[in-house]
Parts: structure tokens; C-alpha cells; sequence
């Protein structure tokens, strides 16, 4: 029972705070998804997108503001796992809609970051307008989520003659992030579903997104504090109430996160359950070294 973080997030939409909730719904929507890759039951892939469509369609309540990027990107990964499923029945008009929504909230927002678009549209306030004249932040959060969102738009809208212009950004925030950034492991994660967009649409990823936490002496691993990571709710939760059991929710939502894009799909790329195609280049490669 989520009513009562649902009635708080619509009596403070603007809230900062607010796109770190948004993992949870978008971490729900790809297990139900991952269920439905395993059991292919209707009510499981009707409840991924319905939870998908739900971030979507509450822009309002996260957009626009600091930390939106990361939302972005992990929206935009998971409808390319849907637009990829082998089959989708009746909903394939769903994906669609979901699909179009999605990539007009990524180009806006990557217009109001980049500052590629020549007026401030939608749904964007006025402040998020200025964010392409005013510095970029120097939290890595930060930097990380508007990375992240540069990326997703750069990828997954290919066609976009801002394009190149939001590759080449996030190229650049992507750099000025700190390598081997065990120290701030979700700053991989998302950092990390920048890479995933570059690959999950055919691209190669570019060198400022790196491959992973790196040793002192450049080898590669995975950060000891990301891959500890385990759930931390004890069992089944009746209603989420209070901040404690909130904060729960959102860390094991990071989990999700972590599993998705440091592991399961780069095992799993959208639409390997259908056939096994044969994977060359830099996706097979990453692939074989992860």
C-alpha cells in the first residue's frame, strides 16, 4: 500500500527530494518485467508498464530539478526493455504511447541541461530554463544524473539533430566525474546506465564513461560497497508509512538498480529471451568481461 507516500509526493510536487522515489516504481516496473520474461503471465507485464506509464505520466512530481536525469535514463532503459519484448499482446499500443512519452521528457529535459533547444516548452519551470546558463553543479550526483540523461537522449534519439550536441555534453560531465568512485557508488550506478544506453542502442560507449571502478593500478573491479549491497527489508511490507520504511523502500529500489545495470543486462540485453542472436564487437566484448 503505497497511498500514503502517493498523497505526500502530490502535496509537495516540487520537493527536491522527490526523483530518488522514482527508482522505486521504475525498479518494481523491471521485476514485474523480469517475471514476465520467466513466466510470460499477462497481469506481470500489465503491471510493469502500468508502473512505467505511472513515472511518465507524474513528470510533475520529479522533473525539471536536480537529480531528474537519473529518472530519465532508468525510464528510458526500461521502456527499450519493452519495446524489445518478444511479444506484448494487446499492449503494443501501451509500449508505443509510453515509448513517445518518454522520448519527448528526454529531449525536453536534455534541451533545458544542454541548452541545445532555442525556448524552455512542456511542462519545464522556468528555473530548469536556466540551468543551461548557469554552471554545472560540482556535486558528483549530480553531475552523474545529468551525464546519464545527456547520454539516454544522445542514444536513444539517434535522429535528433541535438544529438551530437548532447553526446558531446555528456561526453564532457561524464570527464569531469571522479574515476574509481568507490567512495560514491551510486555516482557508478548511474554512471553506469549511461554506458547501458550507449550499448543497449547499438552504439559504442565513449571512453569518459569508462568501464567500471578501476584500482590504484587501473584494474578493473567492482566497488566492494556497491557489490555488498543485499535488501535490507526483512520480508513482506502490508504499507509503506513513516520516513524509515521509506528510506527502506528507496535503498532496496538501489539494489534493483545496482542488479540491472552492473549485471543483469549486460547478461540479458532487451530482447535476448527471444532468440540468441551472435553478439560481436564492443557489446560482446564488454559481455565477456563482465
Amino acid at each position: 500500500d503505497w497511498s500514503a507516500v502517493a498523497i505526500a509526493l502530490f502535496e509537495n510536487p516540487s520537493d527536491p527530494a522527490n526523483p530518488a522515489f522514482m527508482s522505486v516504481p521504475l525498479s518494481l516496473a523491471n521485476v514485474y518485467l523480469n517475471r514476465y520474461e520467466a513466466r510470460y503471465r499477462e497481469e506481470d507485464l500489465d503491471r510493469s508498464i502500468s508502473l512505467a506509464e505511472w513515472v511518465a505520466w507524474n513528470r510533475a512530481l520529479w522533473g525539471s530539478r536536480e537529480g531528474s536525469g537519473a529518472v530519465v535514463s532508468y525510464l528510458d532503459i526500461t521502456v527499450a526493455r519493452l519495446s524489445t519484448e518478444c511479444s506484448v499482446g494487446g499492449f503494443d499500443s501501451r509500449v508505443e504511447q509510453l515509448r513517445q512519452a518518454a522520448m519527448a521528457i528526454t529531449a525536453e529535459e536534455a534541451d533545458a541541461v544542454a541548452g541545445t533547444g532555442s525556448r524552455c516548452g512542456g511542462v519545464l519551470r522556468q528555473d530548469a530554463c536556466l540551468a543551461s546558463i548557469v554552471p554545472y553543479p560540482t556535486e558528483p550526483d549530480a553531475l552523474a544524473s545529468r551525464a546519464a540523461l545527456l547520454a539516454a537522449a544522445a542514444s536513444f534519439l539517434p535522429d535528433d539533430p541535438r544529438a551530437p550536441a548532447w553526446s558531446e555534453k555528456a561526453r564532457q560531465l561524464a570527464s569531469s566525474l571522479p574515476s574509481g568512485s568507490c567512495e560514491s557508488s551510486d555516482v557508478e550506478i548511474v554512471r553506469s546506465q549511461g554506458r547501458l544506453s550507449f550499448l543497449l542502442s547499438g552504439g559504442e560507449v565513449p571512453p569518459e564513461f569508462g568501464s567500471g571502478w578501476t584500482t590504484s593500478g587501473g584494474t578493473s573491479v567492482l566497488c566492494p560497497s556497491a557489490s555488498a549491497r543485499s535488501y535490507e527489508t526483512p520480508g513482506s511490507v502490508g504499507a509503506v508509512n513513516g520516513a524509515e520504511a521509506l528510506d527502506l523502500a528507496i535503498r532496496d529500489s538501489r539494489v534493483v538498480v545496482f542488479v540491472l545495470s552492473e549485471i543483469y543486462l549486460w547478461i540479458f540485453p532487451p530482447g535476448s529471451q527471444c532468440e540468441e542472436p551472435e553478439v560481436t564487437g564492443d557489446f560482446a566484448s564488454s559481455r565477456r568481461a563482465r
